[in-house]
């Protein structure tokens, strides 16, 4: 075997093997979901979906589902909004501060979410805040603004912008011109960063901890494993990751570069 094909083997066993320990937890939780015992057996003694039928009529998940979506389609809401400006910003114009804003929009990512929620912890008490949506809707956008703007100004890294001059030259106002020309080239970095802005913000939990009252569904799942560990947190679990992975499917569609018709 030459060095090249040998090379390539031992990349794909790494591949395989690194594959395979992301997806073995999921695995497993998705096994004991379907278990037919009320007990977190490994593996199941037979097949049961009873634990999705419970997990369904199980007020905290309901409750908490519906929390979480509402928070993270807010929070991806203002994600988008304000990500999306500060791409444009640090795209079109260059003023004094630039780099800074660039590395500021950087350190939600770099900061660990715990050090975060602290932080805001203690903002929200010194403002008088009292913890609960509003805080988090705050905390949650925050995080998501760096996935839209890094994503977006990815999408704007080959924009020319005598485009919009040319718009502005044909009578078209500056909303006009987003509208129907910088919109199109920039909305699959803005779907993109929508999609990871909303995982970011519905499987938060150690922002969430801290800027919540502890009604979101990651953190009642933490709550249902402490005092009642049976298989409908492997079922919640399992619908969670099937819906993220719905998610980051349609992120993955977004970024794919369309083909250039021939004609």
């Amino acid at each position: 075997m030459s060095e090249g094909a040998l090379t390539r083997r031992l990349l794909q066993l790494y591949t395989a093997a690194f594959a395979g320990f992301l997806v073995l937890p999921v695995a497993v939780a998705t096994l004991l979901s379907i278990s037919s015992e009320a007990s977190l057996r490994f593996p199941p003694p037979d097949v049961s979906l009873r634990w999705y039928a419970a997990a369904l009529a199980a007020p905290w998940f309901v409750e908490g589902l519906l929390r979480s979506l509402a928070l993270a389609l807010a929070s991806t809401l203002l994600a988008v909004i304000g990500g999306t400006g500060a791409a444009l910003a640090l795209n079109h114009y260059r003023f004094a501060g630039r780099g800074a804003m660039s590395a500021l929009l950087l350190m939600p990512l770099t900061l660990p979410s715990v050090v975060l929620g602290l932080g805001l912890l203690f903002l929200f008490g010194r403002l008088g805040l009292p913890l609960g949506f509003g805080p988090a809707l705050i905390g949650h956008a925050v995080t998501g603004i760096p996935f839209v703007t890094w994503l977006v100004l990815s999408a704007l890294s080959g924009y020319d912008l005598a485009l919009d001059r040319a718009s502005e030259s044909l009578g078209a106002s500056p909303a006009q011109t987003f509208r129907l020309v910088t919109l199109p080239i920039i909305l699959p970095g803005i779907t993109a960063g929508a999609a990871f802005a909303f995982l970011m913000s519905f499987d938060n939990v150690s922002l969430s901890i801290f800027v919540t009252r502890g009604d979101t569904l990651p953190l009642r799942m933490m709550q249902q494993i402490q005092f009642y560990a049976d298989p409908t947190v492997a079922a919640v679990s399992t619908i969670v990751v099937a819906m993220s992975a719905l998610i980051l499917f349609v992120a993955g569609r977004a970024l794919r570069p369309k083909p250039r018709s021939s004609g």
